[in-house]
């Protein structure tokens, strides 16, 4: 970058100095576009699972090296992997030493608005067909229910928007619909 220094001042995020501007000069040079860093520059961390691939801890710095708690962890049995980048524990689990995403639970049959008169149904087939459901109307839970054969139904007599969350066991993701409910 021909013609631009950059001190110690700029180096704070959102720091602009005095006389200074929002966008810097280009200078006839040529704008670069940015990369996704490269594999050296990524973070390493260690992700810790269990038995089944659950993400149960992400260690993203130690002062004694990733390398060495990664030999520890070996050590006294503890699951793992050394892991080059990110992982978001929400999303993700390990399956046969890889970091891959969980599995996205499948909704049949059509989401849609229902009257709010205790009569209109709404009937989903969700995959896979266990799972726990909370319905939620602002905010509060109002119902909860253990499925096993993988039928939604859903019919109430108060209008409003409701958050269904769909939660079956690992490796799924947890799955939320929003159904409005309005007066009749």
């Amino acid at each position: 970058m021909t013609g631009v220094t950059l001190d110690g001042a700029w180096a704070v995020a959102g720091y602009l100095p005095p006389g200074g501007s929002a966008q810097a000069a280009a200078g006839g040079a040529e704008t670069a576009a940015l990369e996704e860093p490269a594999a050296a520059s990524r973070p390493k961390v260690i992700v810790r699972h269990d038995g089944n691939g659950v993400i149960t801890a992400v260690t993203l710095q130690v002062e004694m090296g990733m390398e060495t708690l990664s030999e520890k962890y070996a050590e006294m049995g503890i699951p793992h992997i050394l892991y080059d980048g990110e992982v978001d524990i929400a999303n993700a689990w390990v399956k046969n030493g890889e970091v891959v995403p969980k599995l996205d639970v499948e909704i049949s049959g059509e989401l849609r608005t229902v009257k709010a008169d205790g009569e209109d149904l709404l009937q989903l087939t969700v995959s896979p067909a266990e799972f726990d459901a909370t319905v939620a109307l602002d905010g509060v839970m109002v119902h909860f229910e253990h499925v096993t054969d993988g039928m939604l139904s859903f019919a109430v007599d108060h209008p409003g928007i409701y958050a269904i969350f769909i939660a079956p066991a690992h490796p799924y993701r947890l799955k939320r619909l929003d159904v409005e409910a309005v007066a009749p």
